[in-house]
């Protein structure tokens, strides 16, 4: 052990140069570019089940609506739900949205109800198409049963506004 004498002896602090205050004040900040904010991608399943529901707008399904199942269950994420007044008119309206999709490269996993024709139903797994008669949607009431997930009603995009005749 060597002495507390003989150890080596302490170094002087270091000072910082100084820096006048001139040349600091003179500086400006930099001005703060703009942070950009991260874009959420578009669900695309949406962009898919808005076009299954003008499908079947194109066929004159009325009240159609898109309910969003995300964050209610995981049996799907959308349900497409419209309603025909005959029975003719339903399984036109399915036929339409099976054969539309299938040119998008959607292919239904099953699909259900084509003999009594009052409610069809059209599974494309993260999507389920659900095409009633006007009266077995009223039984069903199927928007009651999803009410706590977030329901869109779908209007027609092509439908042109009706004028309205001038008066004199």
């Amino acid at each position: 052990m060597t002495p507390p004498s003989a150890k080596e002896p302490k170094r002087p602090a270091t000072k910082k140069a100084a820096v006048p205050k001139k040349a600091v004040a003179s500086k400006k900040a930099a001005p703060k570019k703009p942070v950009a904010r991260k874009k959420v991608p578009a669900d695309p399943m949406r962009k898919i089940a808005l076009a299954a529901a003008q499908f079947a707008i194109e066929k004159k399904a009325s009240n159609v609506k898109l309910i969003d199942l995300r964050a209610v269950t995981a049996i799907t994420d959308y349900f497409v739900v419209a309603s025909g007044s005959s029975d003719t008119q339903v399984k036109a309206i399915a036929d339409n949205v099976i054969s539309e999709m299938r040119k998008h490269d959607y292919v239904p996993w099953k699909s259900e109800g084509w003999d009594a024709k009052q409610w069809i139903i059209i599974d494309f797994v993260d999507l389920v198409v659900h095409v009633f008669h006007e009266t077995a949607r009223e039984f069903y009431n199927l928007e009651r049963l999803w009410a706590d997930a977030p329901t869109e009603v779908i209007a027609d995009k092509l439908a042109k506004p009706k004028k309205r005749a001038a008066t004199a």
